[in-house]
């Protein structure tokens, strides 16, 4: 029986139970964090459950993992099928999904490639949304810790391994009361939230930083920016400084959680309303993935 709170579990090929799912004590990726993911949201939209943007995901997993020596035993059409697949058995019209590869083995080797096993796992579970009903605004602290610079770990990968980075720089910024953190890379520079990425809005212009800053380039970051192009609105990619942060009009976190989400407060900068660019946005993308307005390209794949 589906309840409200079981995850559906792909692995390997075969659709597991809630309770099926065995690692072994030394599988590798759980010492390690030798692993790439995604984190992909499905929607309620007037013809069923879709996927939003599944294959710029599934094409982002696979980069991923090539980048970590992983040799994935699907292709990207076997891949989005079998996503498609965990979704429509689940049952679920609003869920959140976590494709996962992994290296498995029985050995603390530094080396997974030469010895161990490569598996695939895709989890999908319920998930309406962080911030349901209403508009939700985080406040943010700049971190005392950096960004990993991407010469040490490829900020373009969405590996495990990497977010230990932003579970440390989170708590910290939990401790201190604020609800999310801003890392800055090893020039000093923005680089991104623990999870999303950063945009503002100085003298009119939307403006967001790029892979030369050790972001991740986020897919929820670049539906935003094609929504805005499309709205006729002036957008700039270019590095972001602390001074944009503290003299924009209005700041905003995207992200496949988050979606939109507007900054109240940066440490003892206050942004006292959303801004209307940002609110322009958040409806837009809000709407555009729940398929109530036409996306700029076909971003929603339909389940049934």
């Amino acid at each position: 029986m589906m309840t409200r709170t079981a995850t559906t579990v792909w692995f390997d090929g075969k659709l597991l139970d809630d309770d099926q799912l065995h690692l072994h004590a030394l599988t590798h990726a759980l010492h390690y964090g030798s692993s790439v993911f995604e984190g992909i949201r499905v929607y309620p939209t007037p013809r069923g459950p879709a996927i939003f943007r599944l294959r710029e995901h599934v094409d982002r997993l696979i980069a991923g993992a090539q980048a970590y020596g992983m040799d994935i035993p699907y292709d990207a059409e076997a891949l989005s099928k079998a996503i498609v697949d965990t979704v429509r058995a689940s049952g679920r019209d609003a869920a959140y999904l976590r494709p996962l590869v992994f290296f498995g083995g029985e050995t603390v080797r530094l080396n997974p490639g030469r010895e161990c096993e490569v598996h695939t796992l895709i989890a999908v579970l319920p998930f309406e949304g962080l911030f349901v009903g209403g508009v939700a605004k985080l406040s943010a602290t700049i971190s005392p810790f950096m960004k990993t610079p991407s010469r040490a770990l490829p900020s373009t990968v969405k590996a495990g391994g990497h977010y230990t980075n932003s579970i440390r720089a989170l708590a910290e910024a939990h401790k201190r009361g604020f609800d999310e953190t801003i890392l800055r890379n090893d020039r000093g520079d923005v680089a991104e939230g623990s999870g999303e990425n950063i945009f503002v809005v100085r003298d009119g212009v939307l403006i967001t930083n790029d892979t030369d800053a050790d972001i991740l380039p986020g897919i929820t970051r670049a539906s935003v920016l094609a929504l805005a192009r499309e709205a006729g609105i002036t957008t700039r990619v270019r590095p972001l400084t602390l001074e944009d942060l503290q003299l924009s009009e209005e700041a905003f976190f995207t992200g496949t959680a988050a979606e939109v989400v507007p900054i109240s407060r940066v440490d003892e900068r206050i942004f006292e309303e959303e801004g209307p660019i940002t609110a322009r946005l958040r409806v837009a993308y809000h709407d555009v993935v729940r398929g109530v307005r036409d996306a700029p390209g076909p971003w929603l794949t339909q389940v049934s």
